[in-house]
């Protein structure tokens, strides 16, 4: 969308005719530019935007530099438009007083864009002649400490307005344009503010990562767009380098650096070992975009995969390697907080499976493992959120992460606790008035996160500007100071994954004030004493029904078990199993919350690709074995389809037990090979006995392909032997009997 259409949205006092293109403005000031969206409900011709504000707090002496742009959004010509700063200083009759407290912060943030806050600065101002429609210009004014009538600490309104006149507005004391912030004042020296608020400002870089069937990454249009300049990993990862040599804290997915790299190196599908030297040719592609063997797998126009191998030169895979590479040196000598891989949902795994969340914190990552980039673990959800009942399970399994949790969760319903239970004061932000800035649980460090200065300013200019969002900060830290001159609560601000790196230097140049004292979240929470108790703690219904369901972490399971058993099938693989547990973990994060179904279908799907490569090495066995005693041997073919050699084993099951069958050694069987296997099988029941034969793996996992067969057993039984061997004594004995009773009758004769 072009910037003139952006600007156009939502102006309800512009006639709506398509404008002629941008043109420069005729003052020597006027630069193209491109201004975001506005609220929709913010119909003023005139943008303002403030890109810098020099020092971010009001100083004692000297003066306020303010520059931005103004930009004209409506169909007409405006002249002579004049550009003053504003401020609710004591001379301001009728405007809201200093801000003292967080929930008059929060409050102001929310003020309609067009109420009164603050008079202008008369003394002082710009003045661009001429702005036609679409056009751009830049603004500056300098406003001596002199005109600026305040004595009392607190935050106060400032901003910028632009008033002019078109060919149907005349000039009129409203303004026809504004852009606000908040300018903090703390008075220094003997009388004024001594202390300083330990600020850390967190960076995180999470993703949602998803995979098609064969392992390689889905989404790669979504991908190409979130590592771009203005993307959700782009734009952090711009955003955190610009503090140069200030502290900064970064918040890292390890899946997500891995997941990129795999983009980079043209988003191959899993890795299933070497091709035996006489395999087959790769199978086509079939309907559903799988490819039949391992080929890599690219996007189609709606995200999902074709099957072909992108060329080197695929622009995501250019982008991927840019932004790893400038990962790396952002990295470097920063704290990293390294989340549980592929982001798991904590709260939910905690309870559903728990043993996920070990292997998720065991797996480091290969990327950062190789960077040798040392990392601290951390828990984290993207909204700061949870689940106090696993709090007690997380401690178990593990006693040294980081965890990082919003200050929402100090609220006063916590549904915790019981009727009879004393609920704490509050402000009218719902957060406890009491509300640690930082604490301990166990041995855990906790990080109680700033939810509302990660959002920015108060607008209509772009709440998350750099200005915007340091003024903002700037604002919550002297709170904080004014609330506890000798002791205040530390600072820490997980930024919105919107934030981009343009203007970021003027973000962490601002920090610089004597009493701001930024580092990282670890040194915010160094020295931490409250006690952090669950039962206190607040955790939202919707937050507890968001979480993901068993029915996911049973998918889970059967996909990981999967990829064992096709590591244990193919001898010359040595890490799709890992590969796989990768892509399992990574179904389990909190991004998943947004589609738990889609989330569940895409392991079973996985699991599937799986399945129908190991049962591509089938067994064939005799139509019917006849045992002419109670041993025998017999013979069943295995034959490998796969264009990759595997080791596998027969094993055979018959109801009861009643037939044993030896299978001897594992088989190696290469690429589009069959074998003939002799087996002996050995039973001590007569009759006709249904044998089952499977292949499975070295560890005896059946992998898929079964035959059965009748196996007859025509031995005699003792029994029978017994009653032969009884008959035939009797019949010894009667012909023993008869020859006596005929000696005995020829003696009486003779």
């Amino acid at each position: 969308m072009p910037p003139w259409a952006q600007w156009q949205q939502g102006c309800s006092r512009c006639r709506h005719r398509p404008p002629g293109p941008r043109s420069r403005a005729p003052t020597p000031s006027a630069t193209p530019s491109a201004t975001p969206p506005l609220p929709a409900s913010y119909d003023a011709p005139l943008v303002v935007t403030i890109e810098e504000l020099t020092p971010g707090e009001l100083p004692r002496r000297g003066a306020i530099e303010v520059s931005g742009e103004v930009a004209n959004r409506d169909v007409e010509t405006w002249r002579d438009v004049n550009l003053h700063a504003f401020v609710n200083d004591d001379a301001c009759l009728g405007c809201p007083p200093p801000i003292t407290t967080a929930a008059e912060l929060e409050a102001a943030a929310a003020t309609d864009p067009e109420a009164v806050v603050g008079n202008r600065i008369v003394q002082v101002s710009d003045t661009v002649p001429e702005l036609r429609p679409g056009e751009v210009a830049t603004f500056s004014i300098r406003i001596p400490r002199r005109y600026v009538e305040i004595t009392q600490a607190g935050v106060y309104w400032f901003g910028v307005h632009a008033l002019g006149s078109s060919d149907t507005t005349p000039r009129d004391s409203l303004a026809d344009g504004r852009a606000r912030t908040f300018l903090p004042y703390l008075p220094q020296g003997r009388d004024g503010v001594t202390g300083s608020v330990d600020t850390a400002v967190v960076v995180p870089l999470r993703h949602r990562i998803e995979h098609h069937p064969s392992g390689a990454i889905a989404r790669r249009s979504d991908w190409r767009a979130d590592l771009g300049p203005y993307g959700r990993l782009g734009g952090p990862l711009s955003f955190g380098a610009a503090a140069l040599d200030r502290p900064v804290t970064w918040l890292v997915d390890p899946a997500v650096p891995d997941a990129v790299r795999r983009l980079g190196e043209g988003n191959p599908p899993r890795d299933l070992g070497p091709l035996s030297e006489d395999a087959r040719e790769p199978e086509e592609p079939d309907e559903t975009g799988e490819p039949g063997s391992e080929t890599p797998s690219t996007d189609g126009p709606d995200g999902e995969g074709s099957g072909e191998a992108p060329p080197p030169t695929d622009p995501t895979a250019t982008l991927a390697r840019s932004w790893l590479d400038r990962l790396e040196r952002a990295l470097q000598g920063e704290e990293v907080l390294a989340l549980p891989y592929g982001d798991v949902d904590v709260s939910a795994t905690a309870s559903s499976m728990p043993e996920l969340y070990a292997l998720a914190r065991d797996r480091a990552g290969d990327v950062l493992a190789e960077w040798e980039v040392e990392t601290r673990p951390a828990i984290a959800s993207p909204g700061g959120y949870l689940d106090p009942r696993s709090l007690d399970e997380i401690d178990e399994l593990d006693d040294s992460s980081m965890l990082l949790l919003t200050d929402r969760m100090f609220a006063a319903d916590t549904g915790q606790r019981g009727d009879d239970e004393a609920e704490p004061q509050t402000d009218a932000t719902g957060i406890a008035a009491d509300a640690p800035g930082a604490g301990r649980f166990g041995g855990h460090e906790v990080a109680v996160t700033a939810s509302a200065a990660a959002t920015g300013g108060p607008g209509p200019d772009p709440r998350l500007d750099a200005v915007s969002l340091r003024q903002r900060v700037l604002a919550e830290a002297a709170l904080r100071l004014l609330r506890s001159p000798d002791a205040p609560e530390p600072l820490v601000v997980v930024v919105d994954p919107d934030v981009t790196g343009e203007g970021a230097t003027r973000f962490w140049s601002g920090l610089d004030l004597d009493w701001v004292d930024l580092g990282t979240a670890s040194d915010a929470v160094a020295g931490a004493s409250a006690v952090i108790d669950p039962d206190e703690l607040s955790y939202p219904a919707e937050a507890r029904a968001g979480e993901l369901g068993p029915s996911l972490f049973y998918e889970l399971g059967r996909l990981v078990a999967a990829g064992e058993t096709l590591q244990n099938v193919l001898i010359d693989s040595e890490g799709v199993a890992g590969e796989v547990r990768d892509e399992a973990l990574t179904s389990a994060s909190y991004a998943s919350r947004t589609a738990p179904d889609a989330a569940e279908r895409a392991l079973v799907r996985s699991r599937g690709w799986i399945e129908r490569r190991l049962a591509e090495v089938t067994i064939d066995g005799p139509p019917g074995v006849t045992l002419s005693s109670a041993d025998g041997t017999f013979s069943a073919t295995l034959e490998n389809l796969l264009d990759r050699t595997v080791t596998v084993r027969i094993e055979a099951t018959s109801p009861g037990g009643r037939v044993r069958v030896d299978a001897g050694e594992p088989i190696v069987l290469t690429a589009g090979s069959r074998t003939t296997v002799l087996l002996e099988a050995h039973t001590s029941d007569p009759g006709v006995h249904n044998v089952t034969l499977a292949v499975t793996d070295v560890d005896g996992t059946p992998i898929g392909a079964t035959d059965q067969l009748p196996v007859r057993s025509n031995q005699v039984s003792d029994v029978i032997w017994v009653i032969l061997g009884v008959g035939f004594g009797i019949l010894v004995l009667a012909i023993v009997l008869r020859l006596l009773r005929r000696f005995r009758q020829r003696g009486a004769a003779t």
